[in-house]
């Protein structure tokens, strides 16, 4: 029996909530006035924040790579591009002085940078590994995307900080901070939404995809109690998972990869209830009948009688029938689990293309 692979296009991107704000001078109540006017401090926070376009772009230029292309090649020179990015602004703020004496807005963004810095080469590494085991169980598929929500976590607590300085230092300049709303910043909130979405969908289908491997992995060891056990597991999850995915909804009117995911659920929960037995019923028949062929074989001709002749012929004619529907099914089954894995695999990209712009 074939088990095709499922090929997730898994993203070892690191996403990022970068800082959307641009300041501008006046029109704000400052807790405290500093000696500078606002238009000073306002520079200041352009000189910290100089390299915050280019780090956005080279950010998404990275997830769009790893989204929409299969060349490792590119997304590895796009990640080496963030992180000389990362590093030119590290560099950058280290040359800025203090504004009156306050390095507290200085030493946040150096906070910011040097995570982020970290996060790219460190835990992006740590993934990486993690990520080529992935796909042997559902618990290391569990503790990959775990691992890499934690590195988000980590930038976005030092995001945080960061927005947090940023507020006190323009309240305390006189300074108005306005939302940025470039298209590079609305297309990276854009793609950590979708990418999360799907791994949300991912995840859920990925359980009963490796639970369904296993019980091939049975069926071709001829192991009756391990594919009677792998059965009702697989029945249990695509039920569960089928259940989880009422929960969620379309993504900005798109359904293709929740509908996908669903058939391919109902695909297994079918071949575990209803499919898989046909299977069974044929290995038990078969292991039976070469008993009975044993004790038919150990009689000298002679002392067969009609009898004799009948019942097993009757026996060869049931396991032959078993053997043809088993045969029909499991050619059956594999062209439809095939049809639905490339199916799963174009509803991913399509999606991944509609939603996150190249």
């Amino acid at each position: 029996m074939i088990h095709s692979s499922l090929t997730p296009r898994l993203f070892i991107s690191i996403l990022i909530l970068l800082l959307t704000t641009t300041a501008c001078g006046g029109g704000g109540t400052a807790k405290r006035t500093n000696s500078g006017d606002p238009t000073a401090a306002v520079a200041h926070m352009q000189e910290l924040s100089g390299e915050s376009q280019t780090i956005s772009r080279a950010m998404l230029e990275h997830i769009q790579a790893s989204a929409h292309s299969k060349n490792p090649t590119l997304i590895e020179n796009k990640r080496r591009t963030l992180i000389a990015s990362v590093e030119r602004a590290i560099l950058s703020v280290n040359q800025v002085n203090a504004f009156n004496g306050d390095s507290d807005l200085k030493e946040a963004t150096l906070t910011f940078l040097n995570t982020m810095y970290s996060v790219l080469r460190e835990d992006y590494a740590r993934l990486v590994d993690m990520e080529e085991v992935a796909e042997q169980s559902y618990d290391l598929m569990e503790a990959y995307l775990l691992a890499r929500a934690k590195a988000n976590e980590k930038l976005q607590e030092a995001a945080e900080d960061l927005r947090a300085e940023e507020t006190r230092f323009a309240a305390d300049n006189n300074v108005r901070l306005i939302e940025n709303d470039d298209p590079v910043s609305k297309n990276l909130a854009k793609a950590t939404k979708v990418l999360d979405y799907r791994t949300k969908i991912f995840l859920i289908h990925f359980k009963s995809y490796k639970q369904e491997f296993y019980l091939l992995e049975a069926l071709n060891r001829r192991d009756v109690s391990g594919i009677e056990q792998n059965r009702e597991t697989l029945e249990e999850y695509a039920s569960e998972g089928l259940s989880q995915l009422s929960q969620i909804g379309a993504y900005a009117g798109d359904s293709s990869l929740l509908q996908s995911a669903r058939d391919m659920l109902t695909f297994y929960r079918n071949e575990a209830a209803r499919e898989v037995p046909v299977l069974t019923d044929f290995l038990l028949r078969q292991d039976q009948f070469e008993s009975i062929k044993k004790a038919f074989e150990a009689k000298p001709p002679a002392q067969r009688t009609r009898a004799d002749v009948d019942n097993f012929n009757a026996q060869v004619n049931q396991v032959n029938a078993a053997g043809t529907k088993s045969n029909a099914t499991n050619e059956r089954l594999n062209r439809e689990r095939v049809a639905q894995i490339n199916r799963w695999n174009q509803v991913n990209e399509r999606f991944l293309s509609r939603h996150i712009p190249k």
